[in-house]
């Protein structure tokens, strides 16, 4: 045996060695792989008005921060649709499908509002990037947000923040905003379809459960990269920065921030107004599972009572569900959306007496649940008020401001808001969301900030013969837009309503006496 050995070792030896040669001859000669994703030039009359960055390299989805990892373009037909995931997903599926990312690209307040902007200008669709950087990064990515359409539709871009476009996050800068994301889109999407996830459980698990990016997404950084939101030249008529959306930053400088409760914590908690809860009782334990539904404030979209307005304003059902199904799950979220806003606010009494014939009060409205301003966001549409009503011993109306006119929409003039106003560039308020004709951001009332409170104070004039004991009622209002936005942008007539956040009943037992 031995002997058989020593004879077959040197052509044994002699084979392998040209087994060797032969596979690193081929690996040479091998032509080198195509890159992933799409190259800018083969984009047919794609445009690119803002210019060269500060190093001379293009900017393909300027003035959106978003970025891929290779700074190629995506091809659509890689990305598929959230409801390919839901395959295996299902539960994940069915808490985003509802949510405000899944039609964050689709929602017609939100078209609407870009379409108008767009016709401002020549560039206006280039200029839109953005706003499609955040709302819908897979239109961006692939170059559909161009003068020319020479790319084709796909699901995913109308799904709004679909899986893929956050499953693949490599990097955020969440100072920055404006989409700052990078996304490595362009690597493991072949990783995709069903076969060859089965064929390949770990590739897929490495491309969008990798651990740079898993880490990523369960930061506030994440969140950040959007929710902040600076207007500048290249999209606005702003000649200096101009702080629109200052949520991350909120944040950061809040207890919240010191204390790692993170966005997620509350907006994907499984309970998010349970979870606000157990925050303000001191239990600062981090959820025991995280879900998508990304509950927020905008009540609107869940409002179920407007019927097939509701449908219109969501724009349309996303693929993979029908009819029943999304209404079930709209009503579902929606209801975690209303209990979650009244988690936010507080009203205190802190101060009444009677002075040269008037009822001078304070009132200290207080951010009680959320983590950032209240309102925050960008806060030129979304805006919150106080309603104090005074009423003497027989229930009289002494004194009221800050009404709502449900019927006409329309929210008293001389009320406390608290919003953010457009300017043009000579100052004059942009009532209708007019973002790249925005000059300066000005503040009626900035939001009240994590854990604070703002107090109002009030002097009411009394009328003469009034007599208490007096009665002071006051409510706190949200809209999410305004009627002037729904009429004028919108195209639609249909009154925006308004939420109540929080309402307070105060005696003032010890006036008695009021006016002579």
């Amino acid at each position: 045996m031995k002997s058989q050995f020593k004879k077959s070792a040197p052509w044994l030896a002699l084979g392998l060695l040209g087994s060797l040669s032969l596979i690193i001859a081929a690996e040479l000669l091998r032509p080198p792989t195509a890159e992933s994703g799409v190259d800018l030039v083969d984009i047919p009359y794609y445009q690119l008005p803002f210019g060269p960055d500060a190093e001379g390299q293009e900017r393909p989805f300027w003035p959106s921060r978003l970025q891929t990892e290779n700074g190629r373009l995506i091809d659509p037909k890689a990305i598929q649709s959230a409801a390919a995931c839901a395959e295996c997903h299902p539960r994940e599926f069915d808490e985003w499908a509802p949510s405000l990312h899944a039609i964050a690209g689709r929602d017609v307040v939100y078209e609407k509002a870009v379409e108008t902007n767009e016709d401002l200008h020549r560039d206006g669709i280039e200029k839109a990037r953005f706003c499609e950087g955040c709302h819908a990064p897979g239109e961006v990515l692939a170059g559909r947000t161009n003068r020319f359409k020479s790319v084709m539709p796909s699901d995913a871009e109308t799904e709004g923040l679909t899986c893929v476009m956050c499953h693949t996050a490599i990097h955020a800068d969440p100072v920055e905003g404006n989409g700052a994301l990078t996304l490595a889109v362009n690597t493991g999407v072949d990783q995709l379809s069903n076969p060859m996830i089965l064929a390949a459980p770990r590739d897929h698990s490495r491309a969008f459960g990798a651990t740079q990016t898993n880490a990523l997404i369960a930061s506030s950084d994440f969140c950040g990269a959007c929710h902040t939101e600076n207007y500048d030249r290249s999209m606005s008529k702003a000649e200096t920065r101009q702080h629109v959306q200052t949520t991350f930053v909120e944040w950061r400088d809040s207890w919240y921030g010191r204390n790692n409760v993170s966005c997620q914590d509350c907006h994907m908690a499984p309970d998010p107004a349970a979870y606000v809860r157990q925050i303000r009782a001191g239990n600062l334990a981090k959820p025991e599972r995280y879900s998508h539904n990304f509950v927020g404030a905008n009540y609107l979209m869940f409002d179920t009572a407007l019927g097939s307005n509701l449908t219109y304003l969501r724009g349309g059902i996303p693929p993979g569900l029908t009819a029943a199904k999304n209404t079930q799950l709209i009503e579902q979220q929606g209801k975690a959306t209303r209990a979650l806003l009244r988690e936010a606010a507080g009203l205190e009494l802190r101060h009444s007496e009677i002075r040269d014939d008037q009822l001078r009060f304070s009132i200290a409205v207080q951010n009680l649940g959320a983590g950032h301003n209240l309102p925050t966001g960008v806060i030129d549409q979304k805006y919150m008020w106080l309603e104090v009503i005074v009423r003497d011993a027989e229930g009289k109306v002494l004194y009221h401001s800050g009404a709502f006119d449900a019927e006409r929409g329309e929210t008293d003039p001389n009320a406390v808001i608290w919003r953010e106003d457009f300017r043009d560039a000579k100052g004059k308020r942009i009532p209708d969301h007019l973002t790249f004709l925005t000059a300066q951001i000005t503040h009626l009332r900035r939001g009240v900030p994590p854990k604070g409170e703002d107090v109002v104070d009030y002097q009411a004039p009394l009328p003469a013969g009034s007599h208490g004991p007096l009665t002071l009622e006051s409510r706190l209002w949200y809209r999410v837009a305004t009627q002037e936005f729904a009429y004028n942008t919108l195209k639609i007539d249909l009154v925006i309503p308004a939420f109540e956040l929080a309402a307070a009943t105060f005696s003032l037992s010890q006036i008695d006496e009021v006016a002579p």
